[in-house]
């Protein structure tokens, strides 16, 4: 059996089992709260609300908490309004679900109109038809107190007991990042060795996947700075978080470039049959270390100069080479909080 088939699901669980973990506390503590607070006997919304908040997977608890009440306080009060149609208009079934579904419309309508995530939306809609469908009494201002202690308690965990370190996250998805361009750059320089076309195609399919990491990053970077501006957390950083931030999104999307421009003219250049110059296995292997955090080496970029002069099919090669030799010595092995004050490296000469 593969090993991967097994190892994707594993590694998903571990992913998400904090969250899990706070997700099932939260929404016990919401559903006793909502008990003490408001006498409610099986108050469902507040527990619902909890996992809604803090289910794993989301890009940001706290937005999602705050789109949420907002998403009910829309539905409940547009579903209100829709009660006020005098009853005897209504008598008729197929008005009844015209009124429903004008609600529901109107509901989406308004909460689109905030530009925030699909849980606005949703959650006005939904909310409209539980009051059309089960009365205000219950699901009216009695589901809005359920909410705001759900959301309440989803806004406690999210940001002021489990939030998560911004650097930190910074720092995870650079990493991966990295690594996926040494594991590209590797193969480059193998296939650099052999001179082998197919090799170095293989090499660019890989670093095209760096374009998945490099969003993840891109992700990354935003909800750090979403958690500088919302969270407790985030506040008491938020000078180096943004420049954590905008530092390693720049450095990022330079090397994503630099690294499939390299690999690319590489395989073209082996296509035609010319010559590498010397050194140019060695220097790529070097920064493939870099990358992967496996070497120890000065953060110059010149460790391993080019020997002799370079031929005109090569300088394509050369130019991408200049802005990793720049970038990757200094990122690999240290993290967005030791590099958020370091100035841009000039591209030094490869050769």
């Amino acid at each position: 059996m593969n090993t991967n088939l097994l190892r994707l699901p594993f590694d998903r669980i571990v992913a998400a089992w904090r969250d899990a973990l706070a997700t099932a506390i939260a929404g016990a503590l919401a559903w006793l709260l909502a008990g003490w607070l408001f006498g409610h006997t099986h108050p469902v919304f507040a527990i619902v609300t909890a996992i809604v908040c803090l289910a794993p997977g989301l890009p940001n608890h706290g937005r999602q908490a705050i789109g949420l009440m907002l998403g009910v306080a829309i539905g409940i009060l547009t579903g209100e309004l829709a009660l006020l149609v005098p009853d005897h208009l209504m008598a008729a079934g197929t008005l009844a679900l015209l009124r429903m579904s004008g609600a529901v419309l109107c509901s989406i309508l308004i909460a689109s109109a905030f530009g925030l995530p699909a849980v606005v939306p949703i959650q006005a809609g939904v909310s409209a038809v539980l009051v059309l469908a089960m009365g205000p009494e219950n699901a009216g201002w009695h589901r809005m107190q359920d909410v705001l202690v759900g959301t309440g308690v989803g806004l406690v965990f999210s940001q002021v007991l489990l939030t998560p370190d911004p650097l930190r996250q910074i720092d995870s998805t650079m990493q991966n990042l990295l690594l996926r361009i040494g594991t590209g750059l590797d193969a480059a320089a193998e296939a650099l060795r052999l001179s082998d076309p197919r090799r170095a195609n293989a090499a660019l399919n890989l670093m095209l996947r760096t374009q998945e990491d490099l969003a993840l990053l891109r992700a990354g970077a935003d909800a750090a700075r979403y958690s500088a501006r919302w969270s407790l957390r985030g506040r008491l950083a938020a000078g180096p978080v943004t420049g954590a931030a905008d530092q390693s999104e720049h450095d990022a999307i330079r090397a994503c470039a630099a690294a499939l421009l390299l690999v690319d003219a590489l395989h073209e250049a082996l296509l035609r049959g010319h010559t590498p110059p010397e050194g140019l296995e060695d220097r790529i292997r070097a920064l493939a270390a870099h990358a992967s955090g496996k070497a120890d080496l000065p953060p110059s970029g010149e460790d391993q100069p080019l020997s002799g002069p370079v031929d005109a099919e090569w300088l394509s090669v050369i130019s991408p080479l200049r802005i990793l030799s720049a970038i990757l010595p200094a990122r690999a092995g240290s993290g967005a909080s030791q590099n958020r004050s370091r100035p841009s490296v000039s591209s030094p000469d490869p050769s």
